[in-house]
């Protein structure tokens, strides 16, 4: 029996899961400069704050028109990975794509898919245990003074909301660090970054913030204690508890599909 969601697909799946042939896309000669510039970046080890070559050595280099070469830099901007600098003496300049780079590209995606908020909080659910897990079998001491750090300044700033949120978001992507897997980092950044809920209407009372200290507590002691089955039990109950609260006290949040200017903000 199939059922259908309210886009008429079966089962929900995407028409392009379905039939799985897709036409074969030529890349627009704007992204492949844009790649080009990426490639160029990594290879030539161009850290944050470096500048690229001027408007003019691009156009010889690549061979196109000025209308392509900025629409390359337009894109490379947008994702994080340069700024423009205006002015004298500025340009194109590299930047670090963070955690808000994929979040914001999810955004747009998981917005067309009709996607509901309750299903990254799922997500959550289901890598965050496995990956303190991970976690706990790499902890190095670095990571765990790291951790014991970010545990305490939500403590401290228990009455700063906007410390405590910015603490609560770094924990997560620290253990996610430990794993030593930068794909897990980055991924797991981006979903908490989504997750948040406070651009959304989501309160953190002194009562939640507490509680919230003290799993990141256990979560810490269980990581640094090199047991993976403690880790996992323990991130996993937190992220439970944060799913419970949500279906609580926000239950429109918890059902709303994800929009992706909430999100890229």
């Amino acid at each position: 029996m199939t059922t259908k969601d309210s886009q008429g697909q079966a089962g929900g799946i995407p028409e392009a899961m379905r039939h799985r042939k897709r036409p074969i896309r030529t890349p627009k000669t704007a992204l492949l400069v844009a790649q080009r510039i990426v490639d160029e970046i990594t290879s030539g080890g161009l850290e944050s704050g470096a500048m690229l070559a001027s408007e003019k050595e691009m156009l010889d280099r690549y061979e196109v028109g000025r209308g392509t070469l900025r629409e390359s830099l337009r894109f490379l901007e947008m994702n994080g990975v340069i700024t423009i600098k205006p002015g004298p003496g500025g340009g194109p300049t590299v930047c670090e794509p963070d955690s808000r780079d994929l979040a914001g590209a999810l955004g747009l995606f998981l917005q067309l898919h009709g996607t509901p908020f309750s299903a990254i909080v799922e997500v959550r659910q289901l890598l965050e245990p496995a990956i303190a897990a991970l976690a706990a079998t790499k902890m190095t001491d670095e990571h765990a003074a790291e951790l014991k750090a970010s545990v305490d300044s939500m403590e401290v700033n228990l009455d700063v909301e906007s410390e405590f949120l910015a603490e609560n978001e770094r924990f997560h992507e620290l253990v996610a660090w430990a794993s030593d897997n930068a794909m897990f980092a980055s991924l797991i950044a981006s979903l908490h970054w989504i997750t948040d809920g406070a651009f959304l209407g989501v309160d953190y009372p002194r009562r939640r913030r507490e509680a919230v200290v003290a799993a990141h507590r256990r979560i810490y002691e269980a990581l640094t204690s090199g047991d993976p089955d403690k880790a996992s039990e323990a991130m996993g109950a937190h992220i439970d508890e944060f799913a419970k609260y949500l279906k609580r006290y926000y239950p429109a949040v918890f059902a709303s599909p994800l929009s992706w200017t909430d999100i890229a903000r």
